[in-house]
């Protein structure tokens, strides 16, 4: 493989279940329902790459255009041209340029294991003390050209810190992405890869909106492997918004990297299982590349507002993953959380173009747990996509916020009393517990998405609160019962469990639910 335009390195997956290597000219194809690579943050890369690679090389010009090729989408003849245009900026080796890599020859004495551009890889502390007791150390030591390229451009998108001068990606370490796919149990769009990827360009109107300098027309701005490395040694040396083209969003390059091509060797990919005789087994990297500073956008992100300065930060995922909690912020705007504009894109055109409806499709969300540089989870999560008015045109996102701020509630009060159950001091107790929050909003999820349903159609809301409240009052004491059980504790203080049931039944009665459901107490029951 020689060049990520003309030649078949991306895995797919087809309606009948088999699977091949396409060039990415060949997503139109019918059959292509996924992308199955050997990793699910390669997945997410691939559909970014695919993505950046239609909005930089065959953005439509309106949003006709745009809904022309939605409904049928471009011949492989058209895409191939279109996409050739740019094909020298998208050789992986050779002479320079190089794909992700630096313009110019690093001049470092010593390679990088070609694993360790992949973000789980363990580091040099926890090689150090011992602890790759999960990812282990070992397990990679080469990889064939698509794979190693995957990796490069995957830690681009997600680059956490990684020591002095090694820069985060544009979005900051692990960023939450969110994509606007198809929903094929309620759509009347076909069920084709090519789809889920046109759902998420924006046409030339639409992105005269992003975060950018439309005046910076050399290749270099968008694509920055193309030109001398605008390096940050100097700390206030950064790359700003009017300091590059907005496609460069789709580019950014942070890390300073060359894939050593020299040292080759045949034999099977370590991730792939793929035959080579042009395994890669080493990279070389320098610091000091480009540091992306202020108010970029990214139209694939979510972003938070500080409420005091008003300045924008993406989002990124906390322990315990994404779930319907944060799936209003998602979707709509609200005080302190911007949607990804091609959520708020899709917002504004269902009214205007079949088939797009208010019903059919829904959000990916994907992205790395980072703690500075170690990978805690990868998660990723499908939500519906809705529009959030009532048959009345009521907005109905302040219902919706009483359903999750409710739910955040009790979750919180099981964990506590199953904490105040386990153990006698459990202000003193160590240990992460918010798995139990997890375990919640699973057992109640469904019935969450039952309830948005229903408020969008009812004219009286209370009958919807008060089963939601049953609903945390079932979940809330299966989810106790099933953790402190006597059975399982030797020593076990039934008299601490009681106490501790008896606080949960309070709390899951006291205002700070039932006055936002607009619930009653239970009667007290009359002495014998």
């Amino acid at each position: 493989m020689q060049n990520l335009i003309k030649d078949p390195w991306i895995p797919v997956q087809l309606k009948n279940n088999q699977q091949q290597l396409i060039a990415p000219w060949q997503i139109t194809h019918p059959d292509i329902i996924a992308i199955r690579s050997p990793r699910a943050d390669f997945d997410a890369a691939l559909i970014q790459f695919l993505i950046g690679l239609l909005q930089t090389t065959c953005a439509p010009k309106d949003k006709d255009q745009w809904a022309d090729w939605l409904e049928e989408p471009p011949t492989e003849t058209t895409l191939k041209a279109l996409f050739e245009k740019q094909s020298h900026a998208f050789n992986i080796k050779g002479d320079s340029p190089c794909f992700m890599q630096d313009f110019e020859p690093l001049e470092v004495k010593s390679n990088n294991l070609i694993a360790d551009l992949l973000i789980d890889s363990p580091g040099g502390n926890t090689l150090k003390e011992n602890k790759d007791h999960f990812v282990k150390r070992g397990q990679i030591n080469a990889l064939c050209p698509a794979c190693a390229t995957t990796a490069l451009f995957t830690l681009q998108l997600n680059a956490p810190s990684g020591g002095q001068g090694h820069r985060t990606s544009l979005r900051g370490g692990g960023p939450l992405t969110t994509l606007v796919v198809n929903d094929v149990s309620n759509s009347g769009l076909d069920d084709s890869f090519w789809v889920n990827l046109w759902l998420n360009v924006m046409d030339q109107k639409a992105a005269r909106n992003l975060t950018g300098n439309f005046e910076k027309t050399a290749e270099s701005d968008i694509f920055p492997w193309l030109g001398k490395t605008k390096t940050s040694k100097i700390k206030e040396v950064g790359t700003y918004p009017e300091d590059a083209h907005p496609y460069q969003m789709y580019w950014a390059m942070p890390r300073r990297i060359c894939l050593n091509w020299d040292n080759l060797k045949a034999g099977c990919c370590d991730l792939c299982q793929a035959e080579t005789d042009t395994l890669v087994t080493h990279y070389q990297t320098k610091n000091y590349g480009i540091n992306y500073s202020g108010q970029w956008q990214h139209p694939l992100s979510p972003y938070l507002i500080n409420s005091k300065t008003g300045e924008r930060s993406p989002q990124h995922i906390q322990p315990g993953g994404i779930n319907y909690r944060h799936w209003l912020g998602l979707i709509k705007k609200q005080e302190t959380i911007i949607p990804a504009l091609v959520v708020e894109r899709y917002q504004s055109l269902i009214n205007e173009y079949d088939p797009i409806d208010k019903e059919q499709l829904r959000i990916h969300a994907f992205g790395y747990d980072m703690d500075n540089m170690k990978a805690r989870c990868w998660y990723e999560s499908t939500f519906p996509l809705y529009v959030l008015e009532n048959s009345n045109g009521v907005d109905l996102s302040l219902n919706i916020n009483t359903l999750t701020s409710s739910a955040m509630e009790a979750a919180s009060m099981v964990r506590s009393c199953i904490k105040e159950a386990w153990f006698k001091r459990p202000k003193d107790a160590k240990g992460d517990i918010t798995f139990l929050s997890h375990i919640f909003y699973q057992k109640t999820e469904q019935v969450f998405y039952q309830a948005v349903e229903a408020l969008r159609i009812a004219q009286d809301t209370q009958p919807i609160f008060n089963k939601w409240h049953q609903t945390l009052l079932k979940n809330a004491f299966v989810l106790f019962n099933e953790w402190v059980d006597v059975s399982d504790f030797g020593q076990a203080d039934t008299k601490r469990i009681a106490k501790a049931h008896s606080k949960l039944k309070k709390l899951l009665y006291s205002p700070k639910l039932t006055k936002a459901l607009n619930i009653s107490k239970p009667k007290k029951e009359k002495a014998a």
